[in-house]
This record gives C-alpha cells, sequence and structure tokens, in this order.
C-alpha cells in the first residue's frame, strides 16, 4: 500500500498518521470472515449484519455480564455536546489559551489525549494523569485494544494479543485503567475505544493492511470492545462513556460495512466518525469535498459497500449523513473525536479552507449532541491561528472557526 502519511504529537512522541491511500479496491465478492474470540464467531458480509453465533448480540436495554450500566440515551447539544481541541502537548495550557481567544472559558468544554500504547503496563497506567487532573475540561481518552510496542498506536496488528483481548485474558489491564482513571479524577471521561478501527494502521485494524478489505482477525474487534467496556465499567466509581469511532467513508480504502462492528447499544455511548477536510484521488472544489463527506463517498463518489437502510433512509456511503441517522436509531450522542483541515500535500486537503470550518461549525450545532474535537496540530494537517498558542498560516479558516464558536456564535 502506498500510505499518505503526515506526523502528529501522539501519547510523548511524535508519530505516523496514515490516512487512506490514492488506490482504491473494488470489492465485487462477499467477504466471509469467521474468527473464533471467546467462543463468538462472526459471519461478515458485505451490505449484512454480524450475528455471533453462540449469542445474541446485546441490543437495547441488555448490560454487559458483571455490569449493571444502563444504556445511556442521546442528550441536548448545550448538555453534551460542545467543542473539544487536541494540540497534542499533554496538558490544558493552550487549550486553555485557546477558549479565552474564542471570548470565553466556556467555548470548548472538551480535552483530548491519548493513552500510551508502549506495552500493557503504560496502557494500565497513563503517564500524563497528573498533567490533566484539575483542568475545566472533560477528558477524551484515547485507549488502545492491543499494545504495538511504541506510544503511537500505528502498527501491524499482533493478531495472538488481538485474540487475548477478545478471548477475555487482558481484561485485568482495563480493570487497573480505570482505577487509575477513577482515582485521578476522571472516572466520568469519555473513553474512545479503538478508534478509527476501519482503518489500515491501527494496531487493532479488521481491515487488511493494503486496504483490500476485512482481515482474517476481524471477528475479534467487537468481544475485545466488549470486554474492555465490561471491565472498566466493573470498577467502583467508573462513570465512562465508550466511543465507537470509525473513520468517515472518504477517508478509507477499506470498504466494510460499519454496522456489523458495532459492539451492540449496550456497549455503546456516542456514535462518532473522523473527518478531515481532504479526499485524494482528483482535485475538487470545496463544496464538492463536503458533500462527499456528508455522503461518505470518495473523490469519484463512490463507494463499494453501502450502508443497510434505516428506516426508510438510504445512503451513498458512511459519512456525516449516516452518522446522524445510526446515531437517533440507536438513541445515542453523536460526536466527532477528530476534525480538521489537510494540508494540501495531504490527501489533496483543503488547506486554508473556511467553506469546510463553516460547513462543520453549522452540522456540529446542529447535529454533534457528543464531543466534537478540533485536530489543532501540524504535520500535514494545519493549526489555527492563534496567538501565543499555535500558527497553521490559516488566516481564512481561523476566521471562519472564531465566527463559527467564538462567544456569541
Amino acid at each position: 500500500m502506498l500510505g499518505i502519511t503526515s506526523f502528529r504529537k501522539q501519547s510523548g512522541s511524535v508519530s505516523t498518521r496514515r490516512r487512506r491511500p490514492a488506490k482504491w479496491y473494488l470489492l465485487a465478492l462477499a467477504v466471509v470472515v469467521a474468527a473464533a474470540a471467546g467462543g463468538l464467531a462472526y459471519a461478515l458480509l458485505p451490505g449484512s449484519t454480524a450475528h455471533p453465533a453462540a449469542a445474541p448480540s446485546p441490543t437495547g436495554s441488555a448490560s454487559p455480564a458483571g455490569s449493571a450500566s444502563p444504556v445511556r440515551s442521546a442528550t441536548p447539544f448545550v448538555a453534551a455536546g460542545g467543542l473539544g481541541l487536541y494540540d497534542g502537548e499533554h496538558s490544558p495550557a493552550g487549550i486553555e489559551t485557546a477558549a479565552k481567544w474564542l471570548g470565553s472559558a466556556s467555548s470548548v468544554k472538551y480535552a483530548m489525549d491519548f493513552v500510551d500504547d508502549t506495552n500493557w503496563s503504560r496502557i494500565s497506567d497513563p503517564w500524563q494523569l497528573s498533567n490533566w487532573k484539575g483542568s475545566p475540561y472533560t477528558m477524551v481518552w484515547g485507549v488502545p485494544m492491543v499494545p504495538c510496542g511504541s506510544p503511537s498506536s500505528l502498527c501491524a496488528t499482533n493478531v495472538p494479543d488481538f485474540n487475548a483481548v477478545a478471548q477475555g485474558q487482558d481484561d485485568g489491564y482495563y480493570e487497573t485503567l480505570a482505577r487509575n482513571l477513577v482515582a485521578a479524577g476522571f472516572g466520568s471521561s469519555y473513553i474512545r475505544l479503538g478508534w478509527e478501527f476501519n482503518a489500515t494502521w491501527m494496531g487493532w485494524s479488521v481491515c487488511k493492511q493494503d486496504g483490500s478489505g476485512p482481515a482474517s482477525w476481524a471477528g475479534d474487534f467487537v468481544p475485545a470492545f466488549r470486554n474492555i467496556v465490561t471491565s472498566m465499567r466493573s470498577v467502583s466509581g467508573a462513570n465512562f462513556k465508550f466511543i465507537w469511532n470509525p473513520v468517515e467513508g472518504s477517508n478509507v480504502s477499506c470498504f466494510i460495512n460499519l454496522a456489523n462492528f458495532y459492539p451492540g447499544n449496550a456497549y455503546v455511548d456516542v456514535v462518532a466518525l473522523d473527518v478531515y477536510d481532504g479526499i485524494s484521488g482528483q482535485p475538487i472544489t470545496s463544496a464538492e469535498r463536503w458533500t462527499d463527506f456528508l455522503n461518505g463517498v470518495n473523490a469519484g463518489h463512490w463507494t463499494s459497500v453501502l450502508p443497510t437502510a434505516i428506516g426508510a433512509q438510504t445512503f451513498k456511503g458512511f459519512g456525516l449523513n449516516w452518522l446522524v441517522a445510526f446515531g437517533k436509531s440507536h438513541d445515542k450522542e453523536v460526536g466527532l473525536p477528530e476534525w480538521g483541515l489537510d494540508s494540501h500535500s495531504l490527501d489533496d486537503g483543503g488547506g486554508d479552507d473556511a467553506y469546510f470550518v463553516t460547513q462543520m461549525a453549522k452540522w456540529i450545532k446542529a447535529n454533534a449532541t457528543g464531543p466534537a474535537i478540533f485536530w489543532n496540530a501540524s504535520g500535514g494537517t494545519l493549526p489555527l491561528d492563534i496567538p501565543n498558542y499555535v500558527n497553521g498560516d490559516t488566516p481564512n479558516a481561523t476566521a471562519a472557526f472564531r465566527a463559527g464558536f467564538g462567544a456569541g456564535s
């Protein structure tokens, strides 16, 4: 695969954030993936729904074994939704500067950081908890599903490790993580578990690294997700909200039916997509690119796997339109844990694209009932121009951001 790369700070180091390649693959034949994981096997067909062979998929009011956690309902934007920032600095100082620049300390509600993915010791005991203690922000933590051998979560999947998590052999590490989060005052954090699983670059990807389709271990994802949620909720004082977070369909080369990898309502509090202002393949206008984000299709306005209709509503791909409908159908918060600007050199990005920022601000205010976190870091992606903080040479996008999210907007 020819990866399209950028660099970002994550978990204490600079790491590569690979994005969808320019080459697209047709999945003309149904792909069947069966993986034994903790007694569960999943048959995955594009356009179909995954059904565990040994037990029914929990939905509705079901609760995981060992957990009495209720299913949480989506709440109004003013109660749960809100703007967040990620800057890779592992502390609140810069985000506080941005909030003041927006005109009010309450302009920013969320901050995000990533748990170090070097080994189980680092995953279960994040080193940066003390940096965030006492900050005014609700935290969103990117939590890995398997160790990657370095702080970054960008690695080839270690299949035996993934199998072990799916079989519940590593539950204790996540219980320890939950205890450490609660002890540090983060018991009500959002947990962004196994994010971007439909991409090809994560250690828990359900896709082959060449983007040609589901991997043989794809059946590990759902039981692993359930085991981790159950383990973390079992800890006294835990009130976490768990985010299910694929990448929007314009930004992947692996076409799968995302609904097949939904862990079930009892295990998910927020459904989300990551959206960046770039679609490689051919030059298109900002307006055309925005339409593709809504539809979840590439620059050729195409995808090989269509989402299942929700009620009477059909979709061209797994985009923002699908996300809203999927969230409502499952009564979940809707979020955007990553959204941001791509430079022209990254995925034919829009660069200093005020149109994208304006449309995103409108969409977030109308639809986001969970965290909407702007990726305010450089390295292929572009930060805003905020005095005494960051400068991405993005005056137009910055003005649109302030107009969209500033005090009184």
